[in-house]
């Protein structure tokens, strides 16, 4: 827990300060206290410590005097406590916050009622209050990128007040005599990119996560509210409170629903449970899955796109893909992380599986599955976004912390040529845009391997960032290729079990010439206008006519001279025959010299294709 990685180094004396950040608007377990605020929380902690006084700040309310009072009034609106509960006992190891101390006696009342600014005068009063020795102070300043924000500069026309406050917040940090004292200084942010860098780079302030909760947690807290009767609002009777006990079921399906809330934090849990519980729906299937999507979508400005996992795919697949999947599951359950890559580059022309391989890999080793969206995927960032891409990398800050605390997890990065905030189609010379550095350390965060997987895809491994071509990165790099006549048989099958009744010849139909080539998207579209077509035809099934139609109508995205140039620049890059389809099509075995790539003649042929497509730079 993030508390005991504070307490600990409090203890020993190693720090005096420290910076909260990514999840302090969550609800936090108080073994006393039961479930608080964040705020809240770490103020009891703090008075656990040993602090007689304790007081919160930030830039907007100004002072904020922690009472049992104030919480427990929470509590009780949130269905947290039973309403009828009183203020608990006080216990010789949980004295009554602020009760050792009067409080007149430490400072005079215009200290605690100064202007919420922050001002350089409050800055001294807050100094004094550190430097005396009769009692322990505890101090938590919440919303710190109030007081300090990232674009902070001592040439900027910020109040010479502010400034004094800011540096005297840096200076408190190393300060000795405050650190001899005991007392302690918390620092609470959300986004640790709204803040100045200085805070983040000052060995004296170590940075400490308050993580989203894992499966114990969530598992304890739907126990907890489970038992406690709700007081909610029925649907279509706004004005009037019921209360009611909540029924998630027995202890298997709690389990299962702590499984499926995997990237909610507590307070999402229970604004989920209760709205369920006002539907008179249970919390699961669309409901669910459709809050977890939103709640993330929210939470990360549309960085992060939630998927199910595929545990039990149906639909045909290519057995070079299924093996490294086995293979890397096995893995897993073996604790064996020589056999996990840190990441997987899914290479070869669009359309042809890599999202259903990926969530494959989720399902296969039960992981939860994302993807991750670039700066021009999202409306909603890009709107908004700077010259610099800065909008976009404080949203994705937080994105990555999400995905630190989803772990273990299956993050999809579609397209990584696309990755750049300022992504062009064009490269040339010196021209490559860097990726967000973010990201980047994310990636080659070693403390991941095994908790996230990283899968990218690219149709143009030419465009790709430099940094995806660290061996590190991307150890794996799996071929995925169109379908050959066969394969196209079944997958043309697949997708057109729902929409006709009748036999029908799909090894013929796959044969056809116009077919080859195409992508597993493509035959999907295809099979789709045949559905269209029977219903012009006013019939709502489609017969073999109509998928015949489709097919003679139908016009692949890229011409084969551009299909042939994404494949072999899939070949090229590929460092494994294991991880190459087993059969390769026709156009390609030339490129296959006793069952292995030749790049040299892949080289040459890319050359000879790159002029004909106009692609020389």
């Amino acid at each position: 827990m993030f508390w005991e990685n504070i307490e600990s180094q409090y203890n020993v004396a190693a720090a005096h300060q420290f910076l909260l950040h990514f999840n302090v608007d969550d609800l936090q377990f108080d073994e006393h206290f039961g479930y608080l605020p964040t705020l809240d929380f770490v103020m009891e902690q703090v008075n656990a410590l040993g602090c007689r006084l304790v007081l919160g700040y930030n830039a907007t309310q100004g002072f904020m005097w922690p009472g049992v009072g104030n919480w427990i009034n929470i509590q009780k609106l949130l269905g947290l406590i039973p309403k009828d509960q009183g203020v608990p006992d006080e216990t010789e190891d949980r004295k009554r916050i602020n009760s050792r101390l009067a409080i007149h006696k430490l400072h005079e009342d215009p200290f605690y009622r100064s202007d919420p600014l922050p001002t350089k005068d409050l800055s001294n009063k807050l100094h004094d209050l550190l430097k005396q020795e009769r009692v322990r102070i505890g101090l938590v300043i919440d919303n710190l990128e109030q007081i300090a924000p990232s674009n902070y500069s001592s040439d900027t026309g910020i109040p010479e007040n502010a400034k004094f406050f800011f540096h005297q917040l840096q200076n408190w940090a190393s300060d000795l005599e405050i650190r001899r004292k005991k007392h302690i200084i918390l620092l609470l942010t959300q986004n640790t990119f709204d803040i100045h860098p200085h805070f983040l780079v000052n060995q004296e302030i170590p940075v400490i996560e308050v993580p989203f909760p894992d499966y114990e947690h969530r598992l304890k807290f739907l126990d907890h509210i489970s038992s406690i009767p709700q007081e909610i609002t029925q649907e279509g009777e706004p004005d009037k409170k019921v209360e009611v006990k909540l029924n998630l079921g027995n202890a298997r399906d709690k389990q299962a629903l702590a499984q499926d809330t995997a990237g909610l934090n507590l307070f999402a849990i229970h604004d989920l449970v209760r709205q369920a519980a006002s539907l008179k729906q249970k919390v699961e299937g669309p409901l669910l899955a459709n809050y977890r999507r939103e709640s993330v979508k929210i939470f990360s400005h549309g960085i992060i796109e939630v998927h199910e996992p595929l545990s039990n795919p149906r639909q045909h697949w290519s057995s070079h893909v299924t093996r490294l999947i086995e293979d890397i599951a096995d893995g897993l359950k073996e604790n064996d992380l020589r056999r996990v890559p840190r990441g997987i580059l899914l290479l070869g022309p669009t359309g042809n599986g890599n999202i259903f391989a990926a969530r494959m890999l989720a399902g296969q080793t039960n992981m939860a599955f994302v993807q991750l969206r670039y700066a021009n995927q999202v409306s909603e960032v890009t709107i908004n976004i700077s010259e610099n891409g800065n909008s976009y990398e404080r949203n994705l800050n937080s994105a990555i912390n999400y995905i630190r605390g989803l772990a273990p997890v299956v993050v999809f990065m579609d397209e990584i040529e696309q990755a750049s905030p300022h992504h062009t189609t064009i490269k040339t010379g010196s021209s490559e845009r860097p990726l967000p550095t973010i990201l980047t350390n994310a990636i080659s965060d070693a403390t991941l391997r095994g908790r996230v997987i990283w899968v990218g895809t690219s149709s143009r491994p030419d465009l790709i960032p430099s940094i995806f071509r660290r061996p590190d990165i991307f150890s794996h790099k799996v071929v995925l290729l169109p379908p050959i006549r066969d394969s196209r048989a079944g997958i043309l099958q697949f997708f057109c079990r729902f929409h006709t009744r009748e036999e029908m010849n799909f090894q013929e139909i796959a044969r056809d010439s116009r077919l080859r080539g195409v992508s597993v998207n493509d035959l999907n579209q295809i099979a789709q206008r045949s559905h269209n077509i029977a219903k012009r035809k006013k019939r709502n099934a489609f017969n073999e006519e109509d998928l015949r139609e489709a097919v003679a109508d139908y016009m692949p995205d890229y011409s084969p001279e551009m299909r042939l140039f994404m494949v072999l620049l899939a070949l090229q890059e590929a460092n494994s025959r294991a991880m190459i389809p087993d059969r390769l099509p026709p156009p390609y075995q030339e490129f296959v010299n006793e069952n292995r790539i030749d790049k040299t003649k892949v080289n040459n042929r890319l050359m000879e294709l790159s002029k004909e497509l106009g692609l020389s730079t």
